[in-house]
């Protein structure tokens, strides 16, 4: 099997260290009053939680379509790793649902 590489680009660097509109992240530096992700209300926002939100079941059902399996924090590298399809899907999913997250922090800050 070949390994595929590519470049780390913002969002995925996002999902991967966990910093940025995650609302965990931003509650840490008191840039949000809760922690907590609005769909599931009971869990914090994070870059794990991301990926079992009800908030973003479509984008992450595609996802785990396209690479065959269930994505967990654990095994996302693997799956970019394995091939271009894979790593356009993982990137496709964490652009969309971050670019998601950052349109929302900053309507909240605006109002």
């Amino acid at each position: 099997m070949a390994v595929v590489h590519s470049e780390v680009d913002f969002y995925i660097s996002q999902l991967l260290t966990g910093h940025g509109c995650f609302r965990a992240y931003q509650y840490r530096f008191k840039l949000d009053n809760t922690a907590e992700c609005p769909g599931c209300q009971t869990v914090e926002e994070t870059k794990e939680q991301v990926k079992n939100s009800i908030r973003f079941a479509a984008e992450r059902s595609e996802l785990e379509r396209v690479c065959g399996g269930r994505i967990t924090p654990e095994n996302v590298v693997s799956y970019m790793l394995l091939s271009e399809q894979h790593r356009n899907a993982v990137k496709r999913f964490t652009t969309v649902v971050l670019k998601g997250l950052r349109w929302k922090e900053r309507a909240k800050r605006r109002d």
